[in-house]
């Protein structure tokens, strides 16, 4: 199998994405990519991140690949969990201070940053739309981050979000509050919860 082969047949199986790193540890030379992409047979989404042109990108992967210490945040993470209804028109991303992001950045990104300590409570994977995963908050500390007074969601974002939880089968009540007592959002989680449930 010819290594531009192998790539079609990565493609075929991973949602129709491949980075370079991927390629360079299947010991397909990064030039192969190159040239595929310079003949349309791929198409360039980030640097070092490859998608066959007839897939619709990952944005969100994308994103994801590029900013790797990135964890999705607030509404967009919201989506990702499905309780919110509307695909989010800036991608929200936390990264632990003092990290230096690059401002070259041609996407719809709003950027947050945190104590190293408070970045790191909740981080799990998930699924974008596109099948990738990728690293969000866990939907307690989502809800938590929705309200709290800087940068706080909108109104309808916190109540839909606040009665999908509400309806989840998996829910953690307990790391909720304790989230909650972390961020200072105590008194506010608990009146929704006590209308709610």
């Amino acid at each position: 199998m010819s290594q531009q082969d192998k790539v079609i047949a990565y493609l075929n199986k991973n949602g129709g994405q491949i980075t370079s790193k991927e390629a360079d540890s299947m010991n397909i030379s990064s030039r192969v990519l190159r040239n595929m992409y310079a003949h349309g047979q791929l198409e360039r989404l980030a640097p070092g991140v490859y998608i066959d042109p007839l897939e619709l990108g990952d944005d969100i992967a994308a994103l994801q690949y590029r900013l790797s210490k990135g964890v999705f945040f607030k509404d967009t993470a919201l989506f990702l969990f499905g309780m919110i209804d509307r695909t989010p028109s800036t991608y929200e991303m936390n990264f632990p201070l003092p990290y230096a992001y690059s401002t070259k950045i041609d996407a719809p990104i709003k950027i947050y940053r945190q104590k190293k300590e408070l970045y790191e409570i909740g981080i799990i994977s998930t699924k974008t739309p596109g099948g990738h995963l990728v690293k969000a908050y866990d939907v307690e500390r989502t809800l938590c981050d929705i309200l709290r007074t800087r940068d706080r969601s909108d109104a309808e974002t916190i109540k839909q979000a606040m009665n999908s939880y509400a309806r989840l089968k998996g829910k953690n009540m307990r790391k909720l509050m304790e989230y909650a007592r972390t961020f200072k959002v105590e008194d506010e989680i608990r009146k929704y919860m006590e209308v709610l449930l």
